[in-house]
């Protein structure tokens, strides 16, 4: 499919992919100075935040794609300076967000990065979701499985690869992870105005919860998505499970291990923490074992990924169960 152009002279050239990627940008950084500014205080700070934000997580995105690619690029200097060709591996933009919030608070800006980063959670949802749909403007949406039925052979499921002369219909990846992250932008927005003021035993703070539920949820996400991938980013000591759904799994046990500590912490330990934790490593290891299916069974996609969607939802709601047992009830309850 070829990458169609919005605005072409002699000196400029601009695809649609770059300006919904732009728009993305835009609308995260109006959403999260909208959320910042109505509850947390000025803006100034996300102002110095966002140009740092974007150059860290544009070099550790690359870095990272290099590293799994290097065989795309003519070395490391030309990955890092040289962006008309190569990719990103997109998770790399978290750690680039998190550095800058520490940048601004080094700076005296905020002294609370949690949240500064409360406030940025939901409008980071919205910019994913934009750059996923921007896929639609450029090459494909990169999925694996192809999709055979002819009443599915369109979105939001399927989506064509041009190749030989035929359309070949695989399944949509970037536009069910733009949708799903639609939805995870709503439920972070709702989150945060909602939830934001919760009350939490024990003294513990009210701040870093959305930036977490965001984690946790792009994590998740991600965990499945990828592994849909034909082009995902392998580290090159491990050719079973792309870097991508490593990072993805890392994030979604920092935050059951975080709401864990909090819960026992503040409730003591009981029968029912054992219960999730034994539960969380069920689900995991249900996880692993449909990533490993899925790449030995060629057909076996909707038996594996309705497995794997299985467990982690499960893990999902454990880490909703953890937190809610941190928050204290309102008198009026």
């Amino acid at each position: 499919m070829i990458n169609p152009i919005a605005v072409y002279t002699d000196s400029l050239t601009l695809y649609w992919s770059a300006i919904v990627i732009a728009l993305g940008i835009a609308a995260c950084l109006s959403m999260s100075l909208a959320l910042y500014t109505s509850y947390a205080g000025s803006g100034r700070a996300l102002w110095v935040m966002f140009p740092p934000a974007v150059v860290f997580s544009v070099f550790f995105s690359r870095l990272l794609h290099w590293y799994c690619h290097t065989e795309q690029y003519a070395g490391f200097i030309n990955a890092l300076t040289d962006y008309s060709a190569g990719g990103y591996v997109l998770p790399g933009a978290i750690l680039g967000v998190f550095l800058a919030a520490l940048l601004v608070r080094s700076l005296g800006f905020t002294d609370n990065v949690s949240r500064l980063l409360d406030a940025v959670a939901p409008g980071g949802a919205l910019a994913i979701a934009f750059i996923r749909l921007s896929a639609l403007f450029n090459s494909s949406c990169r999925g694996k499985i192809a999709v055979k039925t002819p009443a599915l052979q369109h979105l939001p499921l399927a989506s064509p690869v041009y190749s030989g002369g035929a359309d070949d219909y695989r399944f949509a990846t970037f536009f069910v992870q733009f949708l799903l992250m639609l939805l995870i932008f709503g439920i972070l927005y709702r989150f945060y105005t909602r939830r934001r003021n919760r009350p939490m035993k024990g003294g513990l703070s009210r701040d870093g919860h959305t930036a977490r539920l965001f984690l946790l949820l792009y994590g998740a996400v991600e965990l499945i998505m990828d592994s849909t991938r034909y082009d995902s980013s392998f580290l090159p000591f491990n050719g079973f499970v792309s870097s991508v759904q490593i990072i993805s799994a890392v994030l979604v046990v920092y935050v059951l291990v975080y709401y864990s500590v909090l819960s026992v912490r503040v409730n003591g330990l009981r029968f029912s923490h054992w219960l999730m934790w034994l539960l969380s490593i069920a689900a995991l290891g249900g996880g692993g074992m449909c990533e490993y299916l899925v790449q030995r069974h060629g057909d076996w996609y909707l038996k594996c990924y309705g497995g794997m969607g299985l467990c982690i939802l499960v893990l999902c709601l454990i880490g909703w169960n953890l937190y809610k047992g941190c928050c204290a009830k309102y008198k009026t309850e």
